[in-house]
C-alpha cells in the first residue's frame, strides 16, 4: 500500500503544514522513450489474486476554486481530518489537499485540487462526469443531526430519501459538488440472500409495476476480454 501519509511528516502532525511534493515525484514532460521506460512493457493477461481490486475505492478527487473554503466545509463543518497539504504533482503551483478519517486510511479519503477560476473555466455536467459522491454515517439519528448542523451552517439540504438499502440526504460543497450522507444500513441483503447479491434485477416497490418495461430496455454489460497482439 506504499508509505502513505507519514512518508514526510509525523502521524500526529498530519495536514498541519504544506508539504511540497518530492522532486522525483513531480511529473515532467517525457519523450516517447522515457514514457515507454516508465510503462509496463506488455499487457497483463491475468489479474492474479494479489492484484485484485478487493479493497474497494481508495479515494475521491474533485476540483476546488478556493481550497481554504473547501477546508471550511470538510474540515470545520463535517469534521473530517485534513491528512495532507501538498501540491498537484502535475501542476506544482496548484494546491492539493486531502481529508480523511483517523489517520486517513484508504476508503475514507477525499482530495481536492485547487484551480484558479480566473484561469480555468468552470466545468459543465456531461458524459463521463461523476454526479455525486457519498459519505457514510452510522445510523438515521446521526444523519438527522448532521442534517440540522449543515442547515444551520447555511447550506441547502434535501429531505431524507429512502433508498431501500440506506437512507440519504444531499447537500452541496462550496463548489457545487453534490455530497450525499448515507446511512450504513440496512444494506443490500435486505431483499435478497447475501450469497447471491447482484444476480437479479431488484427494483424499489414503487417501480415494480414497471418491471416489464424496464427489463425490456436493459442490455447486458460485458467486460472486454484481453487478446494478445497479432
Amino acid at each position: 500500500m506504499g508509505p502513505v501519509w507519514t512518508v514526510d511528516e509525523a502521524a500526529a502532525d498530519l495536514g498541519r503544514t504544506v508539504r511540497p511534493p518530492l522532486v522525483n515525484q513531480i511529473s515532467q514532460p517525457r519523450d516517447e522513450a522515457q514514457s515507454e521506460a516508465a510503462t509496463w512493457p506488455e499487457p497483463v493477461p491475468v489479474i492474479r489474486a494479489a492484484m485484485a481490486l478487493s479493497r474497494g475505492m481508495h479515494h475521491i478527487s474533485a476540483f476546488s476554486a478556493d481550497i481554504q473554503r473547501t477546508h471550511a466545509f470538510f474540515g470545520d463543518l463535517l469534521g473530517m481530518r485534513r491528512v495532507k497539504m501538498t501540491a498537484d504533482f502535475d501542476d506544482p503551483a496548484s494546491a492539493h489537499w486531502t481529508w480523511g478519517v483517523g489517520d486517513g486510511a484508504p476508503g475514507t479519503l477525499i482530495s481536492y485540487l485547487e484551480r484558479n477560476p480566473r484561469h480555468v473555466r468552470r466545468a459543465r455536467m456531461g458524459v463521463g462526469q461523476t454526479h455525486h459522491f457519498a459519505l457514510a454515517v452510522p445510523d438515521e439519528a446521526t444523519q438527522l443531526a448532521w442534517r440540522e448542523k449543515i442547515m444551520q451552517a447555511g447550506f441547502r439540504v434535501s429531505p431524507v430519501m429512502d433508498r431501500i438499502y440506506f437512507k440519504s440526504i444531499y447537500t452541496n460543497d462550496p463548489d457545487g459538488h453534490i455530497v450525499e450522507l448515507a446511512t450504513r444500513g440496512p444494506g443490500f441483503a435486505v431483499d435478497e440472500d447475501a450469497a447471491h447479491l447482484g444476480r437479479q434485477l431488484r427494483l424499489p416497490p414503487w417501480l415494480e409495476s414497471h418491471r416489464a418495461e424496464i427489463q425490456g430496455v436493459l442490455r447486458p454489460v460485458s467486460a472486454p476480454t484481453w487478446a494478445p497482439p497479432a
